[in-house]
């Protein structure tokens, strides 16, 4: 995907450009290895190396041969005349890339007078990135934040309450969500999206190969069948090169078949529901053969179905905004989760923190106002897709849409976060390793399921 590429190394130049001119790297200072860039931002060494020839280009960074890359030493950074606002964001970020510049972009035209600085640090060392923004001085005035990183925060530094200043905006905001972002009975994030993991597909592929579109009531046998029909050698070479479901092993998707199933990740009472599950997608991936798996250490990848060579995936509508800047050939729709009795599924979220040593209080809290002004929330969602945390979702959606994705009215309730389900973050890793033997289809269910009751 050629503009895929372009975007990713203008990107990353577009980063490191703004770290160094907000002074997170000085004059002098080296930057990450080649190594370390394409480990932390998730891109090739191709773009990342068109990245620093691009800032050698404009005189940024100089090269010191076997030392690596360093800020130019003669670098002098003019001051702003305006009044700068920094936000903080991990990279990559569907929402950073696609959402936030249209909140930046109203912020602007309200604020003339200021100039928004977004700053981009890498997810793989976000936490990391943020204590030394904070003992270099540099605290930002907003950051952006996922739910999966919201708890590692709150050990580098202390968040603002929203209670108080925000509290009719919270108030027209999905309580469940909200509540998520709650320390001690007091909101310390802003929610500023959210999504449950759900099941999306191409249609394009259920009516080439004649299979009906997934109904309100489909249940499991409907869509093991739809798999089945769906997974198919095109080319009758001998070997099958399109699945009915892309299934990643990442603990971010697979635990929706357990929740589904009535197993929560919380009591060895529940094992019989455990095993139910794992035979239920050990039977999809190596009886049924309808599952193509991704497995890596990237965790999530979607390719494989935007390329149309498979026809239901697990996602979200974080990750499935982003779709709509690829170069793809068909609309995907959304499906109900048919994989259990329980009507439950994962939640993800990205969310706005004040930090305590935040400069401008006020400065921070306009731009909050702004970004969730009603009017710029609905046009977020209808132009980027996005799912609002304001509950005004039905202005943009029909309900079988919203109740495809278990949001309608308390649908949402039986789902919940992956930091709601483990209460210690370590569990979540430690738990995604033991189930490397089973992808690699070399151990049972049984035996997933003891390991799981002692860890647990």
């Amino acid at each position: 995907m050629r503009r895929e590429n372009e975007f990713r190394y203008s990107k990353l130049a577009n980063i490191l450009r703004e770290q160094i001119y907000s002074g997170y790297i000085k004059p002098g200072e080296f930057l990450f290895s080649e190594n370390e860039l394409c480990r932390y931002y998730g891109i090739s060494r191709t773009s990342v190396r068109k990245s620093l020839e691009q800032l050698q280009k404009e005189g940024l960074i100089v090269k010191k041969v076997g030392q690596g890359t360093i800020v130019s030493p003669d670098l002098i950074i003019p001051e702003s005349q305006m009044k700068v606002l920094r936000i903080m964001a991990p990279v990559p970020s569907h929402f950073a890339d696609h959402a936030l510049p249209m909140m930046i972009d109203a912020f602007k035209r309200k604020y003339p007078n200021v100039e928004v600085k977004l700053l981009g640090f890498p997810a793989y060392n976000f936490r990391e990135s943020m204590r030394a923004a904070m003992e270099l001085g540099h605290a930002p005035h907003l950051m952006l934040i996922t739910d999966r990183t919201f708890e590692e925060l709150q050990q580098v530094s202390s968040f603002t309450s929203l209670d108080e200043r925000f509290s009719g905006t919270l108030s027209a905001m999905y309580p469940r969500i909200v509540d998520a972002f709650r320390i001690e009975g007091q909101v310390k994030a802003m929610p500023a999206t959210f999504s449950p993991v759900y099941l999306a597909y191409n249609p394009e592929l259920f009516a080439q190969f004649s299979v009906p579109k997934p109904a309100q009531d489909w249940s499991v046998s409907d869509f093991m069948d739809a798999a089945r029909k769906l997974t198919v050698d095109t080319d009758n070479d001998g070997i099958l090169n399109q699945y009915g479901l892309l299934l990643s092993a990442s603990i971010s998707r697979w635990p929706v078949f357990a929740l589904q199933n009535g197993y929560t990740f919380r009591s060895t009472s529940e094992r019989a529901a455990l095993v139910k599950t794992l035979e239920f997608m050990q039977d999809l991936l190596y009886r049924k053969r309808s599952v193509s798996l991704y497995q890596a250490p990237s965790g999530l990848n979607s390719e494989a179905f935007l390329r149309g060579k498979t026809a239901m995936v697990l996602t979200t509508s974080i990750e499935m905004a982003s779709w709509l800047h690829d170069d793809i050939h068909f609309k995907p729709e959304v499906a109900p989760l048919p994989f259990g009795p329980e009507k439950a599924s994962l939640l993800v979220a990205n969310a706005f923190m004040i930090p305590e040593a935040c400069p401008d209080f006020d400065l921070a809290a306009q731009f909050l106002d702004t970004a969730f002004d009603p009017a710029l929330q609905i046009a977020i969602a209808r132009q980027s897709g996005f799912l609002s945390c304001l509950t005004l979702n039905r202005e943009v959606w029909d309900e079988s849409y919203l109740h495809s994705l278990n949001i309608i009215d308390n649908e949402i309730i039986n789902c919940q976060f992956l930091a709601e389900i483990f209460e210690d973050p370590m569990l979540i890793g430690e738990l995604d390793s033991e189930m490397d033997l089973f992808w690699a289809g070399l151990e049972s269910p049984d035996e997933v399921a003891d390991r799981f009751a002692r860890i647990i």
